[in-house]
């Protein structure tokens, strides 16, 4: 299961209620972005939620695919973005609590500690695979990008 299946909307409950209609926790469930990032569903919502919700937009759905927003460039983008928290040295408490300060979206800490190990287990597996094809400037570089994560 990927991480982004494992990101949840805060509030949820509360934006349900403003919203006047349910929709999954999952902050990248198809019914949770069709209606939060509609016009008309945004209107609802009250203006600190919108601007979080606005900002999620953003940073994450901005992309020209013609399946937008369920092509998984939002997914990919929001992998990056918790790579790129864990790279400023942050560890899985705070990185849930800038996903939630940010974009009104929680996970559990280890979830996102898994996540975390599953990726600097790939990144050593593919160093080693670029070892042994004899790609020593790609094992350097996934090694660097590791190294940034631990």
């Amino acid at each position: 299961m990927a991480i982004t299946d494992k990101i949840y909307v805060k509030n949820h409950q509360q934006l349900a209620s403003q919203l006047e209609t349910s929709f999954p926790k999952g902050a990248f469930k198809g019914a949770t972005l069709d209606i939060l990032f509609q016009g008309e569903g945004l209107a609802k919502l009250d203006e600190a939620s919108r601007e979080r919700v606005l900002d999620f937009a953003e940073d994450f759905l901005d992309c020209d695919c013609e399946a937008n927003p369920h092509c998984g460039c939002a997914e990919r983008k929001f992998i990056s973005y918790l790579l790129e928290l864990r790279e400023q040295g942050m560890g899985p408490d705070a990185i849930v609590d800038v996903m939630s300060d940010d974009y009104m979206l929680y996970a559990y800490p280890g979830d996102v500690l898994s996540f975390l190990d599953n990726s600097v287990r790939t990144l050593e597996a593919v160093e080693t695979l670029a070892d042994v094809d004899g790609r020593d400037d790609v094992a350097e570089d996934v090694q660097q990008k590791r190294q940034r994560l631990l």
